[in-house]
């Protein structure tokens, strides 16, 4: 929202995604404002409340589940969206955009602040797989691992929360889809003989990479407790519980210097997997394990061998 003789700002350079939302937005406060345009505070129920001075204009819509300050001396737009904050600073001639996570709605009407507990589910994680085997890590045979190389990527979409003690525990549960790489340390692939894995041998001059690819939707159930820390503008949380999969698919990939190949199949893998799961983290960032209590491969399809996976979470959506 742009103040009457004041110049148009300059294109965002430096978070040109947020262009878009940030026109919309406007767009949204200019309608807003029109409504109420020749007047100091304009009110609507609960939906729309636009109050203007001298040196900036609010926008609080749905009950201030929206809010944008528009604040002419400083040149900066701060604009709230639920738990999200995005202040648009001019200065300088440059436009900086900072989006950042607000965890308290400053609203009177409860139905629209923030949940009573927030758990950690959603978001983006990266971890390394290994194999246990009869007391052994890494895998055996020809199903050893390269473990540096396996990693584990999931995308946690879906996330729900029942609480159980305000801002201390409760239930966390939701959705995500993991895919899970193993990348075999001996120069064979995997082939079904008779109904059973066996490995397939390659010729090792040239061979860049072997792996296994398998990839699952998952549920998971986590009791999570938190503890809030520097007076209660961060806070620690610890969780446990199980996590349930099923199998979307798996193939088998080869790189050598001249050549790629995939093969798609199921490789016996289990259609179910169901592990055990915990994590620690402060704020957003948080470092987790999981154990499989089920097989890889199917009872007498393969070898037994339990994913054992250990991670980092970089972002909570």
């Amino acid at each position: 929202m742009l103040a009457e003789g004041q110049a148009s700002p300059t294109p965002c350079k430096i978070f040109k995604m947020k262009k878009m939302k940030t026109t919309v937005l406007t767009s949204l406060m200019i309608f807003c404002l029109s409504m109420g345009y020749a007047q100091d505070s304009t009110k609507i129920g609960k939906l729309v409340d636009v109050t203007e001075s001298g040196t900036r204009t609010e926008v609080a819509l749905l009950n201030n589940r929206i809010y944008i300050d528009d604040n002419y001396s400083s040149d900066t737009t701060h604009i709230r969206i639920g738990k999200r904050n995005i202040e648009i600073i001019e200065k300088n001639g440059r436009t900086n955009v900072d989006v950042h996570r607000d965890r308290s709605w400053d609203d009177d009407d409860d139905s629209w602040k923030r949940k009573k507990f927030n758990g950690h589910w959603a978001g983006f994680e990266l971890g390394i797989n290994t194999f246990y085997d009869d007391g052994h890590f890494g895998g055996s045979d020809f199903m050893s691992l390269n473990q540096s190389k396996s990693l584990e990527v999931n995308i946690n979409f879906l996330e729900y929360n029942i609480v159980l003690a305000e801002q201390r525990a409760g239930l966390v549960t939701g959705m995500g889809w993991s895919m899970n790489n193993y990348r075999l340390d001996n120069p064979v692939t995997l082939q079904k003989v008779d109904g059973v894995i066996v490995p397939d041998p390659i010729d090792p001059d040239g061979l860049k990479k072997s792996k296994l690819t398998v990839s699952y939707l998952t549920i998971p159930l986590l009791l999570e407790f938190q503890i809030p820390v520097n007076d209660r503008s961060n806070q620690v949380f610890v969780s446990g519980g199980v996590i349930g999969g099923l199998n979307l698919g798996s193939h088998t990939k080869i790189k050598t210097d001249d050549t790629k190949s995939k093969d798609h199949g199921n490789f016996n893998i289990n259609p179910f997997k169901y592990s055990l799961a915990g994590r620690i983290g402060l704020k957003d960032i948080s470092i987790y394990a999981t154990y499989s209590l089920s097989s890889l491969f199917k009872d007498g399809g393969g070898p037994e061998l339990f994913p054992l996976t250990i991670g980092i979470g970089l972002v909570n959506f």
